[in-house]
């Protein structure tokens, strides 16, 4: 429910058209999905009617039968969408510890940045963090918070290893004249241990309702396209997580 919301807020603000997609387990007999097709429509429009009151908003519901991952990407391809925005996973104890979760896979596999909505959508968003290792997907990550949270604060932290500050602080300024980043952003802050004790600090030092990361683990690619620490975020994150692509 507070995916959607986001949703309707985020469109309404860039005048964007929305398209609202619910996929039913293709598993169902005809029987039982043909009325949880019928049903999820009618929730969905007027879960968006009841978000927009009285402002406009071209949007579309479309309530189909098959494979969530595949039809959310296709049907993202298609409507040549600029954003993925998705709820929280459900949790599934056992099943989630011993393989990827649908949420991984969707986001592991999507050609266009995620939007992962963890907490109510009362509010624009009015701080970022933003996590980065100096790499050309954590510059897509950052351009893609002018769409989301064009008038948030923008925080930025880099986890280095022990006693590598200064080879940090030189990869920075390299990023910098290598990938067109926006202007006016902060200097990072540098913080010595894993990205995980780097992210603790930062939320222990101040409140932020987005986190910003970029899908791969390292600028060099790295061994998977979700790292773990990107994965772990996606199944418990601390706030709203913006992945980017």
């Amino acid at each position: 429910r507070p995916a959607i919301k986001r949703a309707v807020e985020l469109s309404v603000a860039a005048q964007a058209r929305l398209t609202i997609l619910n996929v039913v387990n293709a598993a169902l007999p005809d029987e039982i999905s043909h009325p949880v097709q019928v049903g999820a429509t009618t929730i969905l429009t007027n879960q968006v009617s009841e978000d927009l009151g009285d402002r406009d908003l071209d949007f579309d519901i479309k309530v189909v039968v098959g494979d969530p991952v595949e039809e959310i990407n296709a049907l993202a391809t298609k409507t040549n969408a600029d954003l993925l925005i998705v709820g929280l996973h459900r949790k599934r104890t056992f099943l989630d510890q011993i393989r990827e979760t649908t949420m991984e896979h969707l986001i592991r596999s999507s050609r266009i940045p995620i939007l992962l909505v963890a907490r109510p959508a009362d509010q624009i968003y009015q701080n970022a963090l933003c996590g980065i290792a100096f790499s050309g997907v954590c510059t897509n990550a950052l351009k893609t918070i002018a769409l989301v949270a064009p008038d948030a604060n923008v925080d930025l932290f880099h986890a280095h290893q022990i006693s590598f500050r200064q080879e940090a602080e030189r990869e920075f300024e390299t990023w910098k004249a290598v990938y067109p980043i926006p202007p006016n952003l902060p200097a990072p802050t540098y913080i010595e241990g894993s990205a995980s004790d780097a992210l603790d600090q930062m939320f222990n030092e101040q409140i932020h309702d987005l986190l910003v990361v970029g899908g791969h683990t390292r600028a060099d690619g790295g061994r998977y396209f979700i790292g773990h620490f990107t994965a772990g975020l996606i199944r418990n994150p601390p706030c709203d997580l913006l992945i980017g692509k």
